[in-house]
């Protein structure tokens, strides 16, 4: 039979694991996240990229501003002027075509005031893969409703640091 000071550090162990894992499984599930962004449409990415768009035939920005941009009435309209597919999404975005209002479409990414992000540095100079950021758009078959990752200064640090790109402080922050 085991001592009383045996059991009492078998004990202890037990509740501190337990305490520790409970612990770890309340950070994992409480750990705040992104919200999840809801679109007006849900867009299908993979369909259209699959038709031979390119990202920056909706987001036509990217090539000469900070900002990519999102879809106005006007790109929309270009294929979008009356139902082809008989979708509920189409008939959605018909229906603003019609209006002539663009859809209120939310961005997904957010970085913080202080940070400068420009499309135009990262994908027209750099070269840089929309992919790289946003993930592999052509697959999905609705609107991310979340960032492909987490904008974290560490995420910036090691991407610039794997392309070689600067990373010094007024680089990036204003």
């Amino acid at each position: 039979m085991p001592e009383p000071a045996e059991l009492n550090g078998r004990h202890r162990d037990i509740v501190l694991g337990a305490a520790g894992f409970l612990g770890a499984l309340l950070l994992v599930l409480l750990w705040p996240r992104a919200a999840r962004v809801e679109q007006p449409i849900q867009y299908n990415h993979q369909k259209h990229l699959s038709a031979g768009l390119e990202c920056s035939n909706c987001h036509t920005l990217f090539s000469n501003s900070p900002w990519a941009g999102l879809p106005t009435i006007d790109t929309c309209a270009m294929c979008h002027s009356e139902v082809s597919t008989g979708t509920a999404e189409e008939a959605k975005i018909v229906e603003y075509v019609q209006k002539g209002e663009t859809p209120p479409w939310r961005q997904v990414n957010q970085l913080p005031a202080h940070v400068y992000f420009s499309h135009q540095t990262h994908a027209v100079s750099a070269a840089m893969e929309c992919a790289v950021c946003h993930g592999e758009m052509q697959k999905l078959t609705a609107p991310m409703p979340r960032p492909f990752f987490a904008w974290t200064m560490d995420a910036c640090i090691n991407c610039h640091a794997e392309r070689r790109a600067t990373v010094d402080c007024d680089g990036c922050h204003r």
